[in-house]
């Protein structure tokens, strides 16, 4: 662990028009609602969570606070599930700005995935209201008794019929493999450390906040293997930068959603592209 996640660093006294650059701490899980306030600010237009709300237009914050408040809910449920298993969740705070949270990333650690029979794991972490906001087949299901989730097969299935999991897990984790495979690397993707989001507030874009998160995590655990998945052809590049490799495409959605994420049919009906990506200790580029 660095040490700018022990201490918070402070000003010169003899200069208080000096600033102090922003640095890497632990997160907690009182910060959840914060984190998932940033996320649902920086995923607006992302494709992967465009189709999981089954939207047919870019949101627009000021006119679709409906929809933007369920992605926020999802984001507060996998940031605290995030937590509850297990993971490492590590913030960007600006000093400047009284230690302003700016930008996140949710590790999971080797073999500590979410899983649908974690019944309180889910609970606990949220997911009701999740489904309630997506239901089955993304259709509300605010009448539907809640009574019924306590049996964890009938949970598995009510996700199960959901996008998030039919679609985009099942194909992801095939998909993830293959990369993982690439690398010659003995084993499986589940015993590397996933990175399961990373994000920014928008205001603080271009400052680099995304890779002192990343090379944080790889200086935490050196010998580690790293997994995730690029949901634009931007954050492709931007994880290429910093060693990522093999691009494997996973694709889900077709005849559903078009390229955004959005409901579609006929020609414009491609799906999502995304890629899965991995990279391993000794293709570490110089940080210098």
């Amino acid at each position: 662990m660095s040490s700018s996640q022990n201490s918070s660093p402070t000003k010169d006294p003899q200069s208080h028009s000096a600033e102090v650059k922003p640095y890497v701490r632990m997160a907690t899980l009182e910060e959840a609602e914060t984190l998932s306030a940033i996320a649902g600010r920086s995923f607006i237009h992302d494709p992967v969570f465009n189709y999981f709300n089954q939207i047919d237009h870019l949101l627009d914050p000021t006119v679709d606070e409906k929809e933007v408040e369920e992605r926020r809910v999802w984001f507060s449920f996998l940031t605290k599930a995030c937590f509850l298993v297990g993971g490492r969740v590590t913030v960007v705070v600006d000093p400047n700005e009284n230690d302003k949270i700016v930008s996140a990333a949710l590790w999971l650690p080797p073999k500590k995935r979410l899983a649908v029979w974690m019944v309180p794991t889910l609970f606990r972490a949220g997911v009701i209201p999740v489904l309630k906001n997506w239901g089955l087949t993304g259709l509300l299901v605010r009448d539907f008794p809640m009574a019924y989730l306590g049996d964890c097969t009938e949970v598995e299935n009510l996700f199960h019929e959901q996008r998030i999991v039919l679609d985009y897990q099942d194909t992801a984790e095939k998909t993830m493999e293959t990369c993982f495979k690439k690398t010659k690397k003995i084993g499986s993707a589940h015993n590397a450390w996933y990175l399961q989001l990373t994000f920014t507030d928008p205001d603080y874009y271009g400052k680099g906040f995304m890779s002192m998160l990343v090379r944080e995590a790889f200086d935490h655990t050196p010998e580690a293997t790293f997994v995730l998945e690029a949901t634009t052809p931007k954050s492709r590049n931007m994880y290429a930068h910093l060693g990522f490799q093999n691009p494997t495409p996973i694709n889900f959605g077709v005849k559903k959603a078009d390229r955004n994420g959005l409901n579609a049919r006929g020609e414009a009906a491609l799906g999502v592209e995304i890629w899965a990506m991995a990279k391993v200790r000794d293709k570490f580029p110089s940080y210098e």
